[in-house]
């Protein structure tokens, strides 16, 4: 969000709670890193079941060709990728009172600016995850269509 939208949001924030209501403000801005760290928390789920479910049948996708070998394996790295970003971008801390301003006006300029990186390092990793899933169930279509060619398996034709 460019500086002037994140100076009107501002604006509009201390013009509905008032420049004296610093107790609310904090609490606005606190849910606001709330919903963006549970949000990540959902990310590093679901990257931690793709980690999982490679674990039992990764050897299996993997042996079907060449191609589900490619694609499962960069499926997997974009998922460790998008988890890497939440944690790095998202889930590192800095407290609120840690922001610097001397006036509401400025600690809230730079605290929406903290907020609006954060929520920059989501976005890539919802790309991120979107992109390694779609070539995690690519593998499997790969699979799925290629039966014949795992290996140890007798071909019925």
């Amino acid at each position: 969000m460019p500086a002037s939208a994140r100076h009107t949001e501002a604006q509009k924030i201390l013009q509905i709670y008032g420049r004296d209501d610093v107790r609310s403000v904090m609490e606005l801005i606190e849910r606001q890193f709330m919903v963006l760290h549970h949000r990540s928390q959902v990310l590093l789920g679901l990257s931690g079941i793709v980690i999982t479910t490679t674990g039992f049948s990764g050897r299996l996708i993997a042996g079907t060709n060449a191609l589900a070998q490619g694609l499962i394996i960069s499926g997997v790295a974009l998922v460790m990728a998008a988890a890497t970003v939440v944690c790095y971008g998202v889930l590192h801390l800095r407290w609120l009172t840690q922001h610097p301003g001397g006036q509401i006006e400025q600690w809230l300029d730079h605290t929406l600016a903290y907020r609006d990186r954060k929520t920059r390092f989501y976005r890539v990793a919802i790309v991120l995850t979107v992109l390694g899933l779609g070539l995690y169930v690519a593998s499997i279509f790969v699979m799925l269509l290629r039966p014949n060619d795992f290996p140890g398996i007798i071909s019925t034709r």
